[in-house]
């Protein structure tokens, strides 16, 4: 018996889409017995065109239906055949005693082929798709090729599947179609275009589930069908040109907001899905945490940097939810027609594996088609763990004292406070804008909650390997020669600045050092994407905090990455959010004072000798190239000759530098020859610019900050300058290594040695000092230091010591204040005869427990002020200690020296609601800022424009010829907003 073909044609639209098709179906070489359209939306301009191209059964809807349900009326309206029919009932009762018996001429019954209006098939589709099923008389349902509108060398879609999570999966996507996958036949559904089904088994099943509108109708029912014993195919011989206008499944679209409802439609039809095809119990649970699966969509979406996909999150959760008899009509629908159970669909599921293995494929694929697939960094193969092993090896040598330390006390370095109030000195307090440093100082102590300062010595003692490993990174952005990149990496980890920080504990430079290479990586790339200027504003912030004399280059920089990216010229002042949000409290501040204050160095100020001009363009921030010039002098020569030898120490990295320069890519060399010039520049300003003093004596700012900049612009320049040396760059990297190494030997042995000034960070004060501050972290020592004749500098230390967040340089002013004055006096009263009753009243009124003299200093004047303090009644001597000698103030019991306890939620009251207010808009931008750096690991291609129609199928009268389909083939492929994918 011959099989009846019913084509079931829905359009909405019309125009030369619908002529197209119509076209298509005319050419068929294996004509439909009938065509029914159906046409929604009521439109009696498309109801006309189709009865003009004689189609004589058309129905119309008043309102846009969806594609299962435009189906279902086109269906009602098709006489039964009464042939087919008897021939299909006769199959169903014999499958009840024979199970082969549903497969003895079940196919020559009725079929439905449904198609809409932007879906038109190449001649032979239906012949194929027919003969196919006829050669397994046990499918009920089969799915064609289809293939893109414009380029029908693509596939779109060929069969469909599930995860295990329950996520439709396009088996075959985006692909050239090279019949390379013409043998696949059985698979677990197909999509609702060109989709031939048995008639009978249509009504059995009661069609499309009407809770699935526009996603996985056809999947759906092809499950359903599974579960009733029937099979699924693909006929792959058979081809179907769809457009996807959104008749027949998702609209496919450039436009945001048409991949905005897709998504929507797509996560409502997935939750419906796994709901009604979970077990009872397991379902009810699923169905009553749907609102935390909102929330927690909604910020799973923010995390993915996919805001505009949050509401249709939270919308597609809350829709099923509210929908409940609409799940229990589709349970009720598997339910009625389930016999060979769910044993038949789950060795057609798609594998974690194959889902894992094809979105990494997809992911590459479109990286490659935008130009943003990643540069392979061959991290062992080119040395990078080499070097990364190096210098772990060398930061052991150097820092081994500090290895077993909890806390660091000495020259810029201190203990960190208890967590809480770390973070409590983040925000302004009495008018006083905390440093942007304080944030940095309170996120990396919170990686150590329990102990603050610990995090403080692990930073210290891994600077050298993350510095290196920041180096040789950055490194191979500039060139693909190893020894390149070693060099970068190494010498940037052993560079005089870096080491010598850490000789005088300037903390601020040490994670200036470990920050910069990732800072110039995200600042380059920050116009791909969000991420990566999120990235950058993040790690600029994290600079500038550490070296605000860096703010001037820094807006240079700025300037110049605008002008040079117009197209990302939004992500590129993105970069500045950070900062700015970081720097306005104390930028107010110091706008209305001294605006150079900005620059101050962060953290504990120490006195230096800045270098001289050649010292700095050798990489070396103090004067006497920290120790060699003093080397020099013990043996008769002076500061001339130590410059010319470190000099002649470094000329190979110099040479590379200037072969890199003149060798490199335009790009490459001009950004590093601005890093250097600006680095540079910044060290000669800072070196003569002094806004601080200590004691009479100026202290400048810190010329290792901008000489950061400079040297790793050297290093940059250098390594790519071994690019064109090839197989001789490995050993004049290695002679230039070595030599660099011996320029910063004398820093080098005083690490090792362990001969710098820093100390375990318990060591602050004295013992005595430190149980009374533990006591009552509100007394005060007033600690003197004997500088010169008649001459004391003196400080008020309030608990057991100075804490580094503590230090705000708001507070530091070269003018002497009231509190100076005060101080001042009370010296002056401490160290002459007078009434001492007075004295130890103004001491105790002032939380004045103990005066400690220091060692150091005039030991002359020391001397006169002991015998004054002994000679005083006011205070009692507590003998020496390692710090130097100790008085008590007499009559000042430390029980009795009680302080207000501070309110730790003031900050949280009305009391100071603009400083409030300012410090939550810095927690919101910042993180803001964290969430927009996170890398998604999600990679989108917005689709091609659909071109409108202008030719028919390969083929087909008038249609182009195999030739001018070629020429298409080299356009980039479109993507398609679906939940998964396999190539």
């Amino acid at each position: 018996m011959r099989s009846t073909v019913t084509a079931v044609l829905v359009a909405r639209s019309g125009g030369d889409w619908l002529d197209q098709t119509i076209a298509s179906l005319s050419s068929q070489t294996r004509a439909p017995d009938r065509i029914v359209a159906v046409v929604t939306g009521g439109s009696e301009k498309v109801a006309a065109q189709l009865a003009q191209a004689g189609i004589e059964r058309i129905v119309t809807a008043s309102g846009q239906l969806p594609f299962g349900e435009a189906v279902r009326r086109g269906v009602s309206v098709i006489p039964a055949d009464h042939a087919a029919t008897t021939q299909a009932a006769s199959t169903r009762d014999a499958s009840a005693t024979t199970p082969d018996a549903r497969t003895t001429g079940a196919s020559f019954g009725e079929w439905l082929w449904l198609l809409s209006e932007d879906s038109a098939p190449e001649p032979r589709a239906l012949e194929l798709i027919l003969a196919t099923v006829q050669r397994s008389p046990s499918v009920a349902v089969a799915g064609p090729k289809l293939v893109d509108w414009d380029h029908p060398e693509r596939i779109i879609e060929l069969g469909q599947s599930l995860t295990h999570g329950g996520e439709r999966w396009l088996l075959r996507r985006q692909e050239l179609d090279q019949q390379q996958y013409d043998h696949l036949q059985d698979v677990l559904g197909v999509g609702p275009v060109g989709m031939l089904v048995r008639r009978d088994v249509w009504a059995q099943l009661d069609g499309f589930d009407p809770a699935l509108p526009v996603y996985d109708d056809g999947l759906d029912f092809s499950v359903r069908a599974r579960l009733a014993g029937y099979r699924v195919i693909v006929a792959p011989a058979s081809r179907v040109r769809f457009a996807q206008l959104g008749i027949a499944g998702p609209r496919v679209d450039r436009s945001r907001r048409v991949m905005r409802v897709a998504h929507r439609q797509a996560r409502t039809s997935h939750l419906h899905r796994r709901i009604a095809y979970a077990p009872g119990l397991l379902a009810l649970f699923m169905w009553l945490g749907l609102p935390f699966v909102a929330v927690a969509r909604v910020g799973w979406a923010l995390i993915r940097e996919q805001p505009g996909y949050m509401l249709g999150e939270f919308t597609a959760a809350l829709r099923v939810f509210f929908r409940p008899g609409a799940l229990l009509a589709s349970r009720r629908r598997i339910r009625a027609n389930q016999q060979a159970g769910w044993a038949a669909v789950r060795p057609l599921r798609i594998d974690p594996k194959s889902v894992r293995t094809a979105r990494m494929i997809d992911r590459e694929a479109i990286l490659a088609a935008q130009g943003r697939l990643a540069r392979e960094l061959h991290f062992i193969q080119t040395g990078g763990l080499a070097v990364f092993g190096a210098s772990i090896v060398a930061a052991l040598a150097l820092c081994w004292w500090a290895v077993t330390q909890t806390s660091l006390l000495g020259g810029g370095l201190a203990p960190l406070s208890p967590i809480g109030e770390l973070w409590q000195n983040t925000r302004t307090i009495e008018g006083v804008p905390a440093d942007p440093f304080a944030w940095v100082l309170a996120v990396l102590g919170s990686f150590t909650f329990w102990n603050p300062s610990h995090a403080v010595v692990l930073f210290t003692v891994a600077a050298i390997p993350l510095a290196a490993l920041g180096g040789w990174i950055w490194g191979a952005q500039l060139t693909e020669s190893p020894a390149g990149r070693a060099l970068v990496g190494l010498g940037w980890a052993l560079s005089p600045v870096l080491l010598g920080s850490l000789d005088a504990g300037r903390f601020p430079t040490l994670i200036l050092a470990v920050v910069l290479p990732w800072l110039l990586l995200a600042a380059t790339r920050c116009r791909e994407s969000w991420s990566w200027a999120g990235v950058a504003s993040l790690l600029a912030a994290i600079a500038l905090a550490c070296a605000p004399v860096l703010i001037p280059a820094a807006l240079v920089l700025l300037v110049v990455g605008l002008v040079s990216s117009v197209r990302g010229i939004a992500r590129v002042l993105a970069t500045a959010l950070a900062p700015l949000v970081l720097f306005a409290p104390k930028l107010v501040a110091t706008l209305t004072a001294d605006p150079l204050n900005l620059l101050l160095d962060p953290g504990i100020t120490t006195a230096f000798a800045p270098a001289n001009p050649w010292q700095l363009m050798l990489g070396f921030p103090e004067f006497g190239l920290d120790g060699w010039g003093g080397i020099l002098d013990t043996i008769g020569l002076g500061g001339p000759p130590a410059t010319l030898l470190v000099g002649v120490l470094l000329l190979p990295i110099v040479l590379l530098a200037v072969l890199g320069l003149v060798t490199g890519k335009v790009h490459f060399t001009v950004l590093h020859a601005v890093l250097g010039g600006l680095g540079l520049l910044t060290a000669v300003f800072s070196s003569k610019l002094q806004l601080l003093s200590d004691g009479a004596a100026p202290v400048a700012l810190w010329t290792g900050s901008g000489l950061a900049l400079y040297w790793i612009a050297v290093l940059g320049l250098a390594g790519i300058g071994t690019t064109v040396l090839r197989r001789a760059a490995a050993p004049i990297v290695a002679v230039g290594l070595v030599l660099a190494l011996v320029a910063v030997s004398p820093i080098a042995i005083r690490l090792a040695t362990a001969q710098t000034d820093l100390a375990a960070g318990g060591t602050q004060m004295p013992a005595l000092v430190q149980a009374a501050g533990a006591v009552n972290p509100g007394q005060r020592t007033l600690v003197l230091t004997a500088t010169g004749e008649q001459a004391v500098r003196a400080e008020l230390v309030t608990g057991t010591g100075l804490r580094l967040d503590q230090v705000r340089t708001a507070d530091r002013v070269t003018q002497s204040t009231d509190e100076d004055q005060w101080i001042a006096q009370l010296v002056g009263d401490l160290a002459s005869t007078g009434n001492d009753d007075e004295l130890q009243a103004n001491l105790a009124e002032a939380g004045v427990g103990f005066v400690l003299l220091n060692l150091d200093g005039d030991s002359t004047e020391r001397a006169l002020l002991q015998a004054a303090f002994d000679q005083s009644a006011a205070l009692t001597s507590a003998g020496q200690t390692g710090h130097g000698l100790l008085w008590r103030v007499s009559g000042v019991e430390i029980e009795a020296v009680t302080t207000e306890p501070a309110d730790t939620n003031a900050w949280l009251s009305g009391t100071n609601f603009s400083g409030q207010a300012v410090w939550w808009v810095q927690v919101v931008v910042l993180l803001a800022m964290f969430l927009l750096a996170l890398p998604t690991g999600e990679v989108t291609e917005r689709p091609e424009r659909r071109r409108k129609p202008g030719r028919l199928a390969v083929g087909a009268p008038g249609a182009p010829t195999e030739a001018e389909v070629a020429e298409e083939r080299a356009d980039p492929l479109p993507e398609e907003p679906t939940e998964g994918s396999a190539r």
